[in-house]
């Protein structure tokens, strides 16, 4: 099991909860750390050939003294070129902009909050990308760092489980992951399917088939659907499917030890006909980035087959 524990110490941990009351809690245990936690995740995804087309995120800056330690936040991004059959033109990742404290304000609770808005036109650019090379299905990472005053900075490599997942309070996830997509409408890939694993080995907790209802987010080409704690929400981009990164399969917030995140694959990316939601695959990772809780250091993916009733 991965044992990376985040260095905000807390005597008092919240339970899986959005309310905002908590914030008194959480900021009164903060005690050596900081975090950017989603508010309102408002856009998604790039319209593919829409360079005016944006990823935006409301996000709120806490740290132990109120805000008061907070200096910037950084902003990183690469892009993944997920079609190679003409050669493999991802790009590392590189700094996009630094966006200083100053440009937040104060929140309900008096602490930053800023809307993080990134442009297609940005990203294309600093990667210094051809966007007609680009293709739906390709993706954007954006990864912050956010640093304080005395030098110190926190991101998604020195977080814990309970800080990385939206449906615990803190929704700290530290990276975005951005796809390229062709809208689709909002009734294609919601309704009532059965669904069965046709490849994965054995695992405690999970169910290998049933009938669920896949339910349209509001937000493009975005779906959710009910099959582990927090439930599944995946972008169907281009040919391919992607489960969101960072979501709880089972555990509780206040023992991030115990806690089992789900993901992509980074080799299978579902499959389906074109134009056609009656039958699609989409696999999942159990103990994405490590985040195995009693796994044993074994991350497990599995292959789920969805069929419209």
């Amino acid at each position: 099991m991965k044992k990376k524990y985040f260095i905000i110490l807390m005597i008092i941990l919240v339970s899986c909860s959005s309310d905002d009351k908590a914030i008194d809690i959480i900021n009164r245990d903060i005690q050596r750390g900081a975090l950017l936690r989603n508010i309102n995740r408002i856009e998604n995804n790039f319209i593919s050939g829409d360079l005016n087309s944006t990823f935006a995120v409301e996000i709120e800056e806490q740290d132990g003294e109120w805000g008061d330690l907070f200096d910037y936040v950084r902003v990183y991004t690469k892009y993944i070129d997920r079609d190679v059959s003409n050669g493999n033109n991802s790009s590392p990742e590189i700094m996009l902009k630094d966006i200083e404290a100053s440009s937040f304000t104060a929140g309900p609770y008096g602490l930053p909050r800023d809307t993080l808005e990134i442009s297609y036109d940005e990203v294309v650019n600093i990667h210094n990308l051809d966007i007609g090379n680009i293709k739906p299905g390709d993706q954007f990472e954006v990864r912050l760092d956010l640093v304080l005053k005395d030098g110190r900075s926190f991101s998604n490599d020195s977080a814990s489980a309970h800080m990385l997942t939206d449906i615990c309070f803190y929704k700290s996830p530290f990276r975005y992951v951005i796809n390229v997509i062709e809208p689709i409408p909002d009734t294609d890939f919601t309704g009532t399917y059965f669904y069965e694993i046709i490849d994965g080995d054995n695992l405690e907790g999970i169910t290998y088939d049933g009938f669920i209802t896949i339910s349209s987010t509001g937000k493009s080409n975005v779906r959710s659907l009910p099959i582990s704690l927090e439930g599944i929400e995946f972008t169907i981009a281009g040919k391919s499917i992607y489960p969101k990164i960072y979501q709880m399969h089972s555990g509780f917030c206040n023992d991030a030890a115990k806690i089992i995140l789900t993901g992509p694959s980074e080799t299978s990316f579902g499959q389906f006909a074109p134009l056609d939601d009656s039958v699609f695959d989409m696999t999942i990772v159990f103990g994405y980035e490590g985040w195995d809780a009693e796994l044993g250091n074994n991350v497990r993916e599995f292959t789920y087959r969805f069929t419209k009733q």
